[in-house]
């Protein structure tokens, strides 16, 4: 991603020391000061949406490590690389942080800084309270650049900072054994300035990871909800035409079967125009002689009916004339209880007739006939 519109604000070491801050515009320094007044200074409401926001904290906040795994995978060497850092931090280390940059390379020491949690938080705040979410958080002595040899020194916000091979912090931390006789070279503020332009596409390291991560805002995409939407309303669309040419094939077989039941029926009812006539045409011409679907139910339902009141009397057979008339032989122990059935069947209007007898086991037996 191209820092074509940024911001670098560098944080003070000493809380009476005003931050300094540097706005860029397509990779070139156009304007810088002191403060929080970057927006007025600028001349502009507010800083573009897509603009690149880097943090510079103190250097003496910000303990740099460089620890080399050779003999370990990159990424179980970076992993090993943080834990030692954490062990020789002062502190407890659930209250430190450590990062590291992106070192790919196994014969190359992994970069490691380690940073107070209460620090990374502060600085967040303040940031958030100052309308700013920063992209970047880089530790101030890595805009130094890394000397061949001895050591190379420059003014980053209100601090002197050191930095050797393996080795970067402020220069009033360092020992003076340390340095001994190295030769030290200055770094211009011009090209402590480049290193930090530079820094927003490709930061030697960057404290904004892990639980300090920026939480990236998925933006809505008007055009994929259109497609969505879009095929959406077609498989909606396909879906309801599916249903309609199934129902007008379902309509047209229903017609077909009419015209041809009705076809069949005008063989025997001439007169008969659609197939719901020729039914109850049909049904009323088989009713009167003693036919059709009612002229067995109505009878048999009427039987059992009868039965019901009169629990001692058991169905032993039933069978169906072909002029309609039901046939069946009632078994019970009493005479009397039969009696009771064929006068419910009578007083429900149907015409019965009996043949009394009797089984081998003594019981009375009546052989009846029920007509409409």
């Amino acid at each position: 991603m191209s820092a074509r519109d940024a911001l670098i604000v560098i944080l003070p070491e000493a809380a009476d020391v005003e931050p300094r801050w540097m706005r860029v515009v397509d990779g070139a320094l156009i304007q810088s000061g002191e403060g929080a007044n970057w927006l007025a200074a600028c001349g502009i409401a507010a800083l573009p949406a897509s603009a690149r926001i880097m943090l510079v904290p103190p250097a003496a906040q910000v303990a740099l490590h460089w620890i080399a795994h050779p003999d370990l995978p990159v990424r179980q060497g970076r992993a090993a690389a943080r834990l030692a850092a954490l062990a020789s931090a002062i502190g407890p280390a659930d209250q430190l942080f450590a990062a590291t940059n992106d070192n790919d390379d196994p014969a190359t020491a992994h970069m490691v800084a380690v940073v107070a949690r209460a620090d990374m938080q502060h600085w967040l705040l303040w940031a958030q309270h100052h309308g700013l979410d920063p992209d970047l958080i880089v530790p101030a002595p890595l805009l130094l650049p890394e000397p061949d040899s001895g050591f190379a020194q420059g003014v980053i916000g209100d601090v002197m900072v050191l930095r050797g091979q393996g080795m970067a912090l402020p220069a009033d931390m360092a020992l003076p054994v340390l340095v001994a006789d190295a030769p030290v070279a200055d770094v211009p503020p011009g090209a402590i300035e480049g290193r930090a332009i530079a820094a927003l596409d490709e930061p030697p390291l960057d404290l904004r990871q892990g639980d300090f991560a920026k939480r990236v805002r998925r933006s809505i995409d008007q055009k994929m909800i259109g497609r969505i939407a879009l095929w959406s309303g077609l498989i909606l669309l396909g879906s309801l035409m599916i249903g309609l040419i199934g129902i007008a094939k379902q309509h047209g077989e229903a017609n077909r079967l009419d015209s041809e039941s009705l076809a069949l029926a005008q063989q025997v009812l001439p007169g008969a125009s659609d197939a719901v006539q020729a039914q109850a045409e049909m049904e009323a011409q088989l009713a009167a002689r003693g036919a059709g679907g009612r002229a067995f139910t109505a009878p048999v339902a009427a039987l059992l009916a009868a039965m019901q009141d009169a629990p001692g009397v058991a169905l032993t057979t039933m069978s169906r004339d072909p002029d309609g008339m039901v046939r069946a032989t009632l078994a019970a122990a009493k005479a009397d209880d039969i009696n009771l059935v064929l006068l419910a069947l009578q007083a429900a209007g149907y015409t019965i007739t009996a043949t009394p007898s009797q089984d081998p086991g003594g019981r009375t037996l009546a052989d009846i006939t029920v007509r409409s």
